[in-house]
């Protein structure tokens, strides 16, 4: 199929996927970071430039989606895109589908999986579903399930989601009009939709009772400017009664670390990886 592509790094797999598989990636469309920001767009780019595909910054218009039904594009595939796509269908493009790391039609909205961790919910999952006006509320083509054993950090959740979405378009790939013809509506509840996950609602409080600190610091994830992803693992808790006031530091070796909370204490690794 010829396909253009939506997205940054955060599925970078499945751009990858398409290009193993054969299929001519015509256009990606991407969001370029600010300048404080690591460059999150930085693997899908290289790929573009060295298979010579046109790549744009700028919002999607009608315009632009007329263009590639005109240039015979067959999909349009949305994986971590933070602009809306205007209306899709018509001309030969016969799908528009877009990757999302929540189990729809719980966790739409830009960022579900820190909310999943604070939640302590038991599971979630990924969602390929059909682009629609509205954010992440098309049908559901497929989905696979994430059963949570809440000792999850963001960072291994994230390769997990990562794992599961090349997945899900590879069953897509082999069969795209049977699961096109297959897909069902989702059926919303109040409190489906979580907001965008500013890193702001998700420090870590100490001044808090030790189950929460627990969940924030597993939740928590950072990437520098040059690409070094900051995060906490094996967090472990316990309740005691002490003075230290909370956030001091008990001890500290190597990276382990343990920390006063209100009513406890808390351990944990902080990990510092480099993106490759």
């Amino acid at each position: 199929m010829r396909i253009a592509y939506f997205g940054g790094d955060m599925f970078y797999a499945c751009m990858e996927l398409l290009v193993e598989k054969g299929h001519e990636i015509i256009a990606l469309y991407t969001n370029p970071p600010d300048a404080d920001e690591y460059d999150y767009i930085r693997n899908v780019c290289r790929l573009g430039k060295s298979l010579d595909i046109p790549i744009l910054y700028s919002k999607p218009t009608k315009d632009d989606i007329k263009e590639l039904q005109q240039k015979g594009c067959d999909m349009i595939l949305s994986a971590g895109y933070r602009h809306k796509i205007p209306p899709w269908q018509g001309g030969s493009l016969r799908y528009g589908a877009n990757i999302h790391p929540s189990l729809l039609p719980a966790g739409g909205g830009p960022m579900p999986l820190p909310y999943v961790i604070v939640k302590g919910l038991k599971k979630t999952g990924v969602t390929l579903h059909k682009l629609s006006p509205k954010w992440d509320d098309g049908d559901i083509i497929l989905q696979k399930k994430i059963l949570l054993r809440g000792s999850e950090n963001l960072e291994g959740l994230l390769h997990e989601s990562q794992t599961i979405a090349r997945k899900l378009l590879q069953r897509f790939l082999d069969s795209p009009a049977k699961c096109w013809e297959n897909a069902f509506p989702q059926i919303h509840k109040p409190g489906d939709y979580w907001p965008m996950a500013h890193p702001d609602r998700f420090k870590v409080d100490y001044h808090k009772n030790v189950e929460t600190v627990e969940k924030y610091l597993r939740a928590h994830r950072y990437i520098s400017p040059d690409g070094m992803v900051e995060s906490a693992s094996d967090v472990s808790f316990w309740r005691e009664k002490h003075n230290h006031e909370p956030g001091t530091i008990i001890s500290q070796e190597n990276n382990i670390y343990t920390m006063a909370c209100a009513d406890g204490l808390v351990r944990f690794k902080l990990e510092h990886d480099q993106i490759k």
